[in-house]
């Protein structure tokens, strides 16, 4: 999220070799690069859309993390970045959770765009994962998986909110986007603008709606509850915070909540891969755009573009690749970014099934 201005810094090596949170130079993007956006932009015949209803089984290929020697039912591949990018402070955190549901049936996805610090954004970090499994695991009778995962992700979301207040980190807040991805259903669940995106058939599919004070619904319900929103460098309730709704934030309740939107997507034959970034992503790129960047790297047709520019095609190199892409379009925030590949699986994955407290 958006607070200071961009720090730039001196040029060094652009490639981004490992998945921990680092700096990355403005630099760091070769010309080829740069050029690469507008070449996708111009030839991109994507069209966003609002997700459909379809079954199917799950598929994908190997972690960015390294693997464990236990073998335990096949996982989603996938890849990641947190960069610093143009910021002087680290506040984004990501969280993946193979196998961390059930008997490793569910993978468990987050990236937390902190603002004020990074403390609630690692709180959420550390613990949303482990309250999504507790809220799962109770059930209620008769309510099937679909209420299930709903149920669950909103209260998930409310018990976090919760225990940041009793760290009385009242000016601190974060936003949430996760999800949950199963064998037949993906659940989403977002509060504030990080976001997530489905490739299905070649087509950008919103899994979320970001939450901006100047969205229609949500400056009602911020005026509702009494708030404003004031257009001071952009839309900001209070004046104060460009997102509406997010975990933490007190002294901005009842204004800005940390009730989540969820979306509950059957899995299709046609899906290709799902996208969670925080804004510094989003800011600068679109949904097309970065889902036929990522789908030319995990083809393959990247690295042959851009020989020494772009190594692999991996989730990894993927995430990467979209990182210096937004650094390059001038992206000013930390920029996070997960890529869940669809279409592959692995035979094993990290033991991180979570457990319900005793």
């Amino acid at each position: 999220m958006e607070e200071e201005g961009p720090i730039c810094k001196t040029p060094q090596s652009a490639r981004l070799r490992r998945l921990h949170p680092r700096r990355l130079k403005p630099a760091a993007a070769s010309e080829e690069l740069r050029k690469s956006i507008c070449s996708v932009e111009e030839n991109s015949n994507s069209t966003s859309t609002s997700p459909s209803a379809t079954s199917c089984s799950p598929t994908s290929s190997s972690p960015s993390s390294s693997e464990s020697e236990e073998t335990n039912p096949p996982c989603v591949s996938h890849g990641w970045v947190s960069v610093i990018g143009r910021r002087r402070e680290m506040e984004d955190a990501v969280s993946v959770e193979p196998g961390f549901f059930g008997a490793g049936e569910y993978d468990f996805y987050g990236v937390y765009d902190g603002h004020g610090g990074a403390i609630v954004a690692e709180v959420c970090k550390e613990k949303m994962h482990f309250v999504v499994a507790e809220e799962a695991y109770k059930g209620e009778k008769g309510e099937g998986e679909e209420g299930k995962w709903r149920r669950a992700m909103a209260a998930s979301f409310e018990r976090v909110d919760g225990e940041v207040a009793e760290e009385k980190k009242g000016t601190v807040g974060s936003t949430a986007v996760v999800a949950v991805v199963g064998r037949r259903r993906i659940m989403v669940a977002n509060c504030g603008d990080s976001r997530a995106v489905l490739s299905r058939g070649g087509v950008a599919v919103a899994l979320s709606d970001d939450h901006k004070p100047n969205r229609p619904d949500e400056m009602k319900r911020v005026e509702a509850a009494g708030g404003r929103i004031i257009n001071w460098d952009g839309y900001r309730v209070l004046g104060v915070l460009s997102t509406s709704r997010s975990i933490g934030d007190f002294f901005l309740k009842p204004y800005v909540t940390c009730e989540p939107d969820i979306t509950v997507t059957e899995r299709s034959d046609k899906d290709e891969f799902l996208i969670l970034a925080s804004d510094g992503l989003w800011d600068v790129i679109s949904n097309e755009v970065a889902c036929r960047i990522v789908r030319q790297c995990l083809s393959g047709q990247a690295a042959k573009m851009f020989p020494g520019a772009v190594n692999g095609r991996s989730a990894a190199e993927a995430a990467a690749l979209l990182a210096e892409l937004a650094i390059a379009r001038g992206s000013k925030d930390n920029i996070s970014i997960v890529i869940v590949e669809l279409t592959r699986t692995i035979e094993r994955c990290p033991r991180r099934r979570c457990k319900t407290k005793s």
